[in-house]
């Protein structure tokens, strides 16, 4: 589901919640006194909320910072590939044999190492880049290809590692329990700070809690590039090359 469709939800959710207790009187008879009258209680829930916001910053830097990491691991992989494919074309009856070693690497790279369940390195995926490997081992004959050749493969082999790693790190679950503990409180407590206007309320009040489901939802989405959220690292650059390999000569 969408951004939008999951904030409309919410927001639906969350201003029938709203209204059931302002009208409905409820919170005068839970916490016995009147919600516009309740002395200290907004600056202890601005401490929340700053406890929450500085956890949240400090999550979604890492968060970030790994999610970078990813796309320059993809960037290196499909550069590296590109690269040996445009070496080899110096080498006559090459190009065509390692054209279809890498058209079948970024097949199966794409079909079993690109799935949200994905659990690392696919067998078929090493397989096929081990006849790539083969398949380029020929460039090293020739004398002045073959430092290239060697760079080319070492940063193919590092960045297809980088992106293997990068792809199945996960947030510790105790942190994520903790983020989410945080976030349900500043959404649930938000409900209990009364402004006498019941609109202004109801408008800041709003605010607060969608503001702080989006930052979940942003946490929630780094924490897993691969699965389709709002958004997610996708296979194209694969798809790309892999396209191109095919439609060249």
């Amino acid at each position: 589901m969408r951004l939008a469709g999951k904030i409309v939800i919410f927001a639906v959710l969350f201003s029938i919640m709203f209204f059931f207790l302002h009208a409905a009187d409820v919170t005068r008879t839970v916490i016995r006194d009147d919600m516009e009258d309740l002395g200290g209680l907004p600056w202890l829930y601005s401490a929340v909320c700053l406890i929450f916001s500085i956890l949240a910053g400090f999550v979604i830097q890492h968060e970030w910072d790994q999610w970078n990491d990813f796309m320059e691991a993809i960037k290196g992989e499909v550069s590296s590939l590109r690269s040996l494919w445009l070496w080899s074309q110096h080498v006559p009856d090459l190009g065509m044999q390692l054209r279809k070693a890498m058209s079948q690497y970024l097949t199966v790279t794409i079909q079993h190492e690109w799935r949200a369940n994905a659990s690392g390195e696919g067998e078929a995926a090493g397989q096929a880049l081990a006849v790539v490997q083969q398949e380029a081992s020929a460039l090293l004959q020739h004398t002045k290809l073959r430092m290239t050749t060697v760079g080319i493969i070492g940063d193919l082999l590092r960045h297809r590692e980088a992106r293997l790693h990068s792809g199945q790190r996960r947030m510790p679950t105790i942190l994520k329990a903790t983020v989410g503990f945080a976030d349900g409180l500043v959404i649930v407590l938000s409900l209990f700070i009364g402004v006498k206007h019941l609109w202004l309320d109801y408008l800041f009040t709003l605010s607060i809690a969608l503001l702080a489901y989006v930052v979940y939802l942003v946490i929630d989405d780094l924490d897993h590039p691969l699965r389709p959220g709002i958004w997610h690292m996708t296979s194209k650059p694969y798809e790309h090359l892999l396209a191109q390999l095919q439609h060249s000569r």
